[in-house]
């Protein structure tokens, strides 16, 4: 840079702000890239400790919950192979959905919406003038209220009361 009477020409001024705005741009980008993996390679930091933890603890539950269903399949798997019986697989598979936390909804829980749960086959209408009746149980999981499977509910031509009213379903549960 060449320094004259009226100091630095503006041309080679430019060039030199120019050229440290990079250099500065490039130690911001530096700055955050050591930053990242910092806290990726430092386990000690807090964000990266709650964010292995939450992971590893996500793992842990999937596996778990994995080999739980496994489980469930091999059972189900030898039952079936044995040629056991329709009814006596009916208590068996009721304890195993009782272990796995689901339940059998054969009426709407107070203050939930009936078609949250059921699906309405034929003429039925749910909330209208006909009686419907429960054909097959909505599943739910117990923890956490959610609808693991619709159930199904039709008409009832004998019955005259009006509303949704839940049947055993040929006297099963």
């Amino acid at each position: 840079m060449r320094v004259g009477k009226g100091g630095a020409s503006s041309p080679e001024l430019q060039t030199a702000l120019e050229e440290m705005s990079g250099r500065l741009q490039e130690l911001e980008r530096t700055s955050e890239l050591i930053k990242t993996v910092l806290m990726v390679k430092d386990p000690e930091a807090l964000q990266a400790a709650a964010a292995y933890d939450g992971l590893r603890k996500q793992i842990v539950a999937a596996v778990a919950e994995r080999r739980y269903h496994l489980a469930h399949l091999s059972a189900m798997a030898v039952a079936v192979s044995r040629g056991t019986d329709i009814a006596d697989l009916r208590p068996q598979v009721a304890e195993w959905l009782r272990q796995a936390g689901v339940a059998e909804v054969w009426e709407v829980p107070e203050g939930r919406l009936d078609r949250d749960f059921f699906e309405v086959i034929g003429r039925a209408t749910l909330g209208g003038d006909l009686v419907i009746k429960v054909i097959e149980p909505a599943y739910i999981d117990m923890q956490t209220s959610v609808v693991v499977r619709m159930g199904r509910v039709g008409a009832d031509a004998q019955d005259s009361a009006p509303g949704c009213q839940a049947s055993e379903g040929d006297g099963e549960k």
